[in-house]
């Protein structure tokens, strides 16, 4: 990597979460100087905290520019993962294992009937299973369950090492990455360009600022209209089951889900609660999505807990992202806001800020998600 004490930069990305790692990937072999800033440990709040499931059609409930973005960036994973493996020699576990999501009760099946309605054309191979057919092709899953909508096309990745491998393979370009340096404030220049103001009195200059900074994004002083982003606390377990025979990702209401990895770890959350900055892990949270298990899988409950942690998910009021320049100042460019789908849209917001960075032209698709909705 470039020495990162250098304080002119042609763009500046300000977290080194997985967007912001996509991001800086996605302009390494450009010939312009980027520097990674990052406030504490990269992944930390979200990243590090993602059980890493690549499912489209679980996260949204229905048809839309959002949609559309999240198979797009499925579409991506393969070569993505590829490329970053092949690069860092660290391998991100990517599973095109499937999804499952099931319903165990009658109110829950009107639920999935009416998602299978709209979502049937609008995924590849997608199939209604009925309980007969779930019994004998999961024999893992609960008598309970009555049905299920089986994606045989999603997966999921292992979330912290797939940021690894992207750090790792950034490490080799020249890319610079500067660690523990908090941005106080991003200021506008007299001649075009960006100025940001560390918490040390620093001053970091670039003819461009990206802001991925998650969930912290409103703690900065920044020129307004500003996005508005809140901390969604998520809460989320793993136990060890290394014989478990059931290789698929499965949601359950209300927003449960488990996701069996290739070590044996299977990942089960999740929750959700405002309690700001705070990340933790209580009792009555765990009990939201362990509680339904008893009618999916119980089998999961009298597995040895391995561990327990949460996240903070960077929300915005409507549910989607921040991706595009500022109203104002075009070269401040905003990427972030994922809230629940941060590993998913990885490698296209990647690509298509990377783009916007270079040819100063907005993606058509990205117009849904610009900072100007909230001017």
């Amino acid at each position: 990597m470039m020495d990162s004490r250098t304080t002119d930069w042609d763009i500046v990305i300000v977290g080194a979460g997985i967007i912001g790692c996509s991001i800086a990937w996605h302009l390494r072999e450009s010939s312009l100087r980027v520097l990674l800033v990052e406030r504490s440990e990269p992944g930390g709040l979200a990243t590090n905290a993602a059980a890493g499931i690549l499912g489209p059609l679980n996260e949204t409930s229905g048809p839309g520019p959002l949609l559309d973005l999240m198979q797009e960036s499925l579409s991506m994973y393969p070569s993505f993962v590829d490329e970053v493996q092949r690069s860092s020699g660290l391998s991100a576990d990517l599973v095109p294992s499937g999804i499952l999501s099931v319903a165990t009760s009658q109110d829950e099946m009107k639920n999935l009937t009416a998602k299978w309605e709209w979502q049937q054309s609008r995924g590849k191979d997608l199939s209604f299973l009925q309980s007969d057919e779930i019994r004998k092709t999961f024999p893992s899953l609960s008598p309970d369950v009555q049905g299920a909508i089986h994606y045989p096309h999603e997966s999921h990745v292992f979330a912290p090492r797939l940021l690894k491998g992207l750090l790792g393979g950034l490490g080799r370009t020249s890319v610079a990455f500067r660690s523990g340096t908090s941005i106080r404030r991003i200021r506008p220049e007299a001649n075009g360009e960006m100025t940001a103001e560390t918490s040390h009195g620093d001053r970091i200059r670039s003819r461009q600022i990206v802001l991925t900074p998650g969930a912290y994004l409103n703690e900065m002083e920044i020129p307004d209209p500003v996005p508005p982003i809140t901390p969604a606390n998520g809460q989320i377990l793993s136990v060890r089951i290394p014989d478990f025979p059931l290789r698929k990702v499965v949601f359950y209401p209300t927003k449960g889900y488990f996701v069996p990895k290739l070590d044996g770890t299977v990942v089960i959350g999740a929750t959700e609660e405002s309690v700001g900055f705070q990340t933790r892990v209580t009792p009555r949270g765990i009990m939201e999505f362990l509680a339904p298990l008893e009618h999916v899988c119980p089998r999961l409950l009298d597995a040895p807990l391995q561990m327990t942690w949460s996240g903070l998910r960077p929300k915005t009021p409507d549910g989607l992202p921040v991706l595009g320049s500022h109203p104002i100042h075009s070269n401040l460019v905003f990427a972030t806001g994922h809230y629940r789908n941060g590993i998913l849209l990885a490698p296209v917001t990647g690509r298509k800020i990377a783009s916007l960075l270079q040819t100063k032209k907005n993606d058509d698709s990205l117009l849904p998600f610009s900072p100007e909705r909230f001017a």
